[in-house]
């Protein structure tokens, strides 16, 4: 059974963002695939995802669907009563901001919580990282995702804790896999390691996602990120913007995947249908 979205696809192709043949033409193709049944606003985000490009929608689906069943300590058992998940809410605040840029981007943010480095789990992390990422997609379907990066509180201690396994499958999925497209990657608080970073996670991303990033430094001036970046009105108190506090929306998002449990369980069951027909 495909997972069951909160949108209605029929409704984004009405209002003319995805075109009603490119959607019928992917469907058609769909069906001469080795591939489980797939709804319809799964199909309509992976067109929105590639620019309605049916080629690419057509490749992004087969490796959405690779990278998920070859990575299924990532992906499944995606419960925030879940151990691993419990650990990472811990640790870390992630959110999707509660306002859209003018584009209908919708905007996600990281930060430690607990910068004690011996509790940062990498795999944990990322699984944590994914859940949320689904929260936009499964409410109303943004147009892409700018992503906000807040090193604050990392340590070269963190660093010893990366490792390639967990970040190749990682980029992998966010590059070739995740059914939006990110459009901007701000590092804020740059640490003064950031090469070491760098030196590990570089090799494993494309040009294309790594010329999106901007780095800013902790004493950077956040009147000109308003200004060239993200409006004011977007951004939480704890970087001078208008939001609640990060601490306060991260609750939030958690609290808004909670009721998602459903569909994180029907999407691995689907993931484990398309591992058994190829």
């Amino acid at each position: 059974m495909a997972p069951t979205h909160a949108f209605d696809a029929q409704l984004l192709i009405n209002q003319g963002r995805v075109p009603q043949e490119t959607f019928d033409q992917l469907k058609k193709w769909c069906s001469t695939q080795k591939l489980p049944p797939l709804s319809d606003e799964q199909l309509v985000l992976f067109l929105l995802s590639c620019f309605n490009e049916l080629k690419a929608t057509q490749k992004t689906i087969h490796a959405h669907f690779t990278c998920k069943s070859g990575a299924p300590e990532l992906f499944f058992n995606r419960d925030t009563n879940a151990e691993d998940v419990q650990r990472a809410m811990k640790v870390c605040q992630v959110s999707i901001l509660p306002r859209r840029t003018d584009k209908n981007d919708a905007i996600a943010l990281w930060r430690l919580q607990d910068t004690s480095y011996y509790k940062f789990n990498l795999e944990y992390t990322i699984k944590l990282i994914f859940m949320v990422a689904e929260l936009p997609l499964y409410q109303d379907p943004p147009d892409g995702l700018v992503v906000l990066i807040d090193l604050k509180g990392l340590s070269l201690l963190h660093v010893t804790k990366l490792r390639l396994g967990p970040l190749r499958k990682f980029f992998q999925y966010v590059q070739e896999g995740y059914s939006c497209k990110i459009k901007q990657i701000h590092v804020l608080n740059t640490v003064y390691f950031i090469d070491k970073i760098l030196i590990i996670m570089k090799p494993l991303m494309s040009k294309e996602l790594y010329n999106m990033i901007t780095f800013h430094s902790a004493k950077g001036n956040m009147s000109d990120f308003f200004e060239k970046h993200i409006p004011i009105d977007l951004i939480p108190l704890d970087y001078g913007g208008h939001l609640p506090h990060q601490a306060t929306l991260s609750m939030q998002t958690y609290n808004s995947f909670r009721g998602m449990k459903k569909f994180y369980k029907d999407e691995e069951e689907q993931v484990k249908a398309y591992k058994l027909m190829q």
